[in-house]
Formats: structure tokens, C-alpha cells, sequence
């Protein structure tokens, strides 16, 4: 059973606030080091596992603490290949309807890959392998199928160019040519990307490699190394899933928090070392992240291990953010919990014991990108534009690039938003933060990243090279990964071509 201490003790604070005090607490909510404050009245109201958190106009389905988990967490099957005489790697993907248990009244309706009830299936990759991924597209509709995080070809990469039409088979090719990390895919049809991954169509992407550091971590998939994709979602009367998109800063805040599908879950694991694979794969909520229980240690942002393990109270993850978080799990159950929504996943020692650690001193060798090598600077501003959302003053247009990058550059790019909260993510390339506000990133920023959260009091210096691809006429994305501000506008294109 979880009492209410240690760190989410001191991230809840109970108590009754006049209006002028919701107010501060709401406009602080730009700073990224929030915390939420949750009002009650004079008796604690915790009487079942769900619970109501009201604060700055938004209500949410709070999971107590003191109630144990009731339903096991979902683990999304693993994608066997098919391996030719060549060793080429074959995986089928088909993207199309079903049906999902949420526990409302009635299943839902959603979309997903290869007939799972949601989401889909897990690909596991290895550095050095060649992939063929088909994605045949069963929906009514077109769609793409994007890989987020993932250094590929542009006509490969899946982005709103990449086209499938219903009832037709799109096939990327590449070699897996990127370090161990943990990515996703999901459809990027410019203007319903935020419904389809909504609806279900997401699945996570596990790249593996020959790091001997990672001889000792948690790598058994399902027993003590555990996708976690966290999802936010709203339900009609009649049980299905209520779509909106949110032309405001924040955009679409849900009120049912889900992981791998399943509301308020547990998940056994070994008593020792387990891995989690965090993905926001929300439409717009951030999430403060940290563990009650036991310790929190993160060793992976987006592109890869940290070079060290670093301990944390808490750690932020915004749409599209991936991270991987070791929790050494005693006798008694450890939580992930989150600052709005109470706890995210109980894990529940089942007795055995991991084989997994010590956990190693160094992970990687990260070769910081200097000053010397920049070759090319670029400014990007976040903004309002009448009901949409754009960047240097513009709205996407799909038939207009909007920069030019020579393969072999080396770029600094700075990021600023007028108003607004934003999650910068560019496709193809993993960039370095060389600072936030004019300081050195923190240790648990200062490795590889593809999306970057930015907003008016928030000003990102990332740097990038542009060394595997080229294309002169197929290009990538860079956007906000708030989905709502993506549909709305705020995305742009570049070209990587050789001079």
C-alpha cells in the first residue's frame, strides 16, 4: 500500500487557495520546474483508486496512492522480422481499426497496427542491421507512418510527403545506422496526425547495440526492461474516445491518464534493477515524472544512453520525449508517479530477482559539438498566426522549402517562442543543447535529443550535424510536437542536399 511521502509529499501540497493564489499557481505553470498544487477541503477525499484533481480551470481523473493498482499493465507484443539469406530484416506493419477495453461501458473504437485492440506493436533494431519496413494502410483514409528519432533516408523517414493511400503498401529501407536508443512511430498526414496518433496508431522502437555498458542493464523486454508510453485521453458518453484539437498554448489536455493503454496499472517485475522506456506519446501534456518508493536514476534522453547515470526527484517529459529510467525495486512496491495525475504505474516485486547490475559508472562517449564546428547559424520563432500556429511568421505550406542544409554542415539553431508552450522537434538528425537561457544544459540534457520544450520564458541553443543523408528534392520536418499547434500550422521544411 503507498502513503503519500517522500518526494510526492513534497511535490502535492494539500490545502485550500483563495482565487489570487490559483491564479499565481496557474501562470507559473510556464516554468517547467512546476509544481502542481492540488485543492481539497478539510477531509482528505481519497476513497477509491480514482480520484478528482481540480486546479487552473482543468479537472482531472487522479490515481490515489494509498489504493493498490487494479488492472496489469499491457505489454505491446514484439515484431519478430522475417531475415533473408542477406540478413535484411523484413517487417510487416498494417495500420487499421479495432477495438480497446478502456474499462468505460463499452469498447472503443481505435486505431492501430497489425489488429492489436490499440497502439502497436514494439520493433526491436539493431545497429549495423538493413530493415525494410512494409506499412499497409487499411483505414479509409490516407495516412503515413513516421519513424520519430530515427537517422534515415528523407524518402524514407515516413513524413507528410510519404503518402499511403487506403488500401495501398508504402516500404522504407534503410540501415540502422544510429547508437541504442528508444524511438517511436506513428502517422504524420499533415493536419491528422494528432487524431490518428489519438486514436491509437503509435508503437515504440527499441535500437539495440554492442555498448558493453549495456551488459548489465535491464534488457529482458516485458520482465524488468518495460515500454511505458503515457497517454492522455477523453471519453464520450458513449464510451468512445473524444478527439479535439485545442488552438491554445497548452493545446488538448485530457482527463484519463492511460499507459500502454490501460488506466490505473501494475506491472510485476523482479526485485533489483528495472528499466523503464518513458514516451510521451501524448497529443500535449508534459508530464513531471519521478518515482515513489525507491531511487530514480535516468541513463537515456531521445538518441541515446547519457555518458553517466544521474540520479533525479523528477524528471520532464513532453510530447514526443523519450527517456529510460532504472528504478532499483526493493521488497515493497515502487511507484512512477506524475505531479498532475497522482500515480502512473505501480511495480510489484514478484518474488524473482534481476539479474541486471551493478549499474555501470559510464554509459557513452558523447562527442560534444564545439564552437569551432558550427558553420551555419539559424533563428526559429514560435507565434500565434490568427488561428493557427507558425514559426518565423508562417504557416506550413507543403509545396515550399523553407531551408537549404549542405550535407556535412554543421549548424546552431536558436529557438524562441512569443506565447505559448511548445516542444521543438526536428526529423533525420539527434542535436546537442549547447545552452538554455545562456547556461550549459544540465547533466540530464546534455546528451543526444530530437525534441526540445521551449516557451516564452525559455530560450534553446541546440546544435546539430548534418552528416548521413542527402536529398534534393524529399524533404524533412521540423515543428512543434504539441499536436495540436503541428495541425494547426507550426511546421516547416529543409532540405539536406550535396554540393
Amino acid at each position: 500500500m503507498f502513503g503519500l511521502n517522500g518526494p510526492l509529499r513534497r511535490r502535492f501540497a494539500l490545502g485550500v487557495r483563495t482565487a489570487d493564489q490559483r491564479h499565481v499557481a496557474c501562470e507559473s505553470l510556464t516554468d517547467i520546474r512546476r509544481r502542481v498544487v492540488v485543492r481539497v477541503g478539510l477531509i482528505f477525499w481519497v476513497v477509491s483508486a480514482v480520484a478528482y484533481l481540480v486546479g487552473c480551470g482543468e479537472t482531472v481523473n487522479q490515481v490515489a496512492m494509498d489504493t493498490p493498482a487494479d488492472v496489469p499493465l499491457s505489454i505491446p507484443e514484439l515484431l519478430e522480422p522475417t531475415v533473408d539469406m542477406a540478413g535484411v530484416a523484413y517487417y510487416d506493419l498494417k495500420i487499421g481499426t479495432s477495438r480497446h477495453d478502456y474499462q468505460q461501458t463499452t469498447l472503443t473504437d481505435t486505431y492501430s497496427y497489425n489488429g492489436m485492440s490499440v497502439l502497436g506493436p514494439t520493433l526491436r533494431l539493431k545497429t549495423g542491421d538493413s530493415v525494410v519496413i512494409s506499412v499497409t494502410n487499411e483505414l479509409d483514409q490516407i495516412t503515413t507512418t513516421h519513424w520519430h528519432g530515427a537517422d534515415v533516408p528523407a524518402e524514407d523517414d515516413g513524413g507528410p510527403h510519404s503518402l499511403i493511400e487506403p488500401g495501398t503498401t508504402w516500404v522504407a529501407d534503410f540501415d540502422v545506422i544510429q547508437p541504442a536508443a528508444t524511438l517511436w512511430y506513428h502517422p504524420h498526414y499533415h493536419g491528422s496526425t494528432a487524431e490518428h496518433i489519438y486514436r491509437g496508431a503509435a508503437g515504440m522502437i527499441i535500437i539495440e547495440d554492442d555498448n558493453p555498458a549495456a551488459a548489465t542493464l535491464p534488457a529482458t523486454y516485458g520482465v524488468d526492461d518495460i515500454p511505458v508510453i503515457i497517454q492522455d485521453r477523453d471519453f464520450t458518453e458513449e464510451s468512445q474516445l473524444d478527439f479535439a484539437i485545442d488552438a491554445g498554448g497548452r493545446g488538448n489536455q485530457d482527463r484519463t491518464l492511460t499507459v500502454n493503454g490501460t488506466i490505473n496499472p501494475f506491472v510485476e517485475v523482479p526485485r533489483g534493477l528495472v528499466r523503464l522506456r518513458l514516451l510521451n506519446a501524448s497529443q500535449a501534456r508534459t508530464y513531471n515524472l519521478g518515482v515513489e518508493g525507491a531511487e530514480m536514476i535516468k541513463i537515456a534522453s531521445d538518441g541515446g544512453y547519457l555518458a553517466s547515470p544521474v540520479v533525479l526527484d523528477e524528471t520532464m517529459i513532453a510530447p514526443g520525449d523519450r527517456a529510460e529510467i532504472i528504478i532499483d525495486v526493493g521488497e515493497s512496491s515502487a511507484a512512477l508517479v506524475d505531479d498532475t495525475f497522482g500515480r502512473v504505474l505501480e511495480l510489484r516485486p514478484n518474488g524473482s530477482v534481476s539479474s541486471a547490475g551493478p549499474l555501470p559508472d559510464k554509459l557513452a562517449t558523447i562527442d560534444r559539438i564545439s564552437e569551432s564546428e558550427i558553420t551555419v547559424d539559424r533563428t526559429f520563432h514560435f507565434d500565434k498566426i490568427g488561428d493557427g500556429w507558425g514559426i518565423n511568421g508562417v504557416l506550413m505550406d507543403m509545396n515550399r522549402i523553407d531551408e537549404t542544409v549542405r550535407l556535412g554542415d554543421t549548424e546552431r539553431w536558436t529557438i524562441t517562442a512569443e506565447t505559448g508552450r511548445h516542444v521543438f522537434h526536428v526529423h533525420q538528425t539527434q542535436f546537442q543543447v549547447l545552452s538554455i537561457n545562456g547556461e550549459p544544459p544540465q547533466p540530464e540534457e546534455a546528451g543526444w535529443e530530437d525534441s526540445i520544450f521551449v516557451d516564452p520564458g525559455r530560450e534553446v541553443v541546440i546544435a546539430s550535424r548534418f552528416n548521413s543523408y542527402a536529398d534534393n528534392d524529399t524533404p524533412y520536418m521540423y515543428h512543434c510536437h504539441i499536436l495540436d499547434h503541428e495541425d494547426l500550422g507550426m511546421m516547416r521544411q529543409f532540405l539536406v542536399i550535396d554540393e
